[in-house]
């Protein structure tokens, strides 16, 4: 080998190796920006968790809330039924009593008719 060609094979071993290094420098420049991205999307993630966390217990909450509710109207519907059924009976007790009036009334009234006939008759 001449010593151009030993020069020339130098230079270009040289040329790689100062490929390779560009090469782990750019390499290297990327692992720390990918490790910047990882470290912020990893403080986002604990973030959404506790996010997350406290909308469970909001909607737990939430749960318990409705439970409450469907049982006092459970409550206030029975409640509501029963004096629903209360006041029909006081109703249909009044009807009752109303006919038994107007029964009576009516027979009175025939009663007055019957003795004016019968003073009308004797005079």
């Amino acid at each position: 080998m001449t010593p151009e060609e030993i020069q020339n094979t130098i230079e270009q071993m040289l040329g790689v190796q100062r490929q390779i290094q560009e090469s782990q420098i750019r390499n290297t420049a990327n692992i720390a920006a990918n490790a910047e991205y990882i470290q912020e999307n990893a403080e986002l993630i604990r973030s959404n968790r506790e996010d997350i966390r406290s909308l469970k217990d909001d909607v737990s909450s939430l749960k318990e809330d409705i439970r409450n509710l469907v049982v006092e109207i459970a409550k206030s519907t029975v409640d509501q039924r029963e004096k629903f059924n209360q006041f029909y009976g006081y109703h249909q007790s009044a009807d009752t009593q109303r006919l038994d009036i107007v029964e009576r009334l009516i027979k009175v009234e025939q009663e007055v008719a019957q003795l004016k006939r019968q003073l009308s008759e004797g005079s």
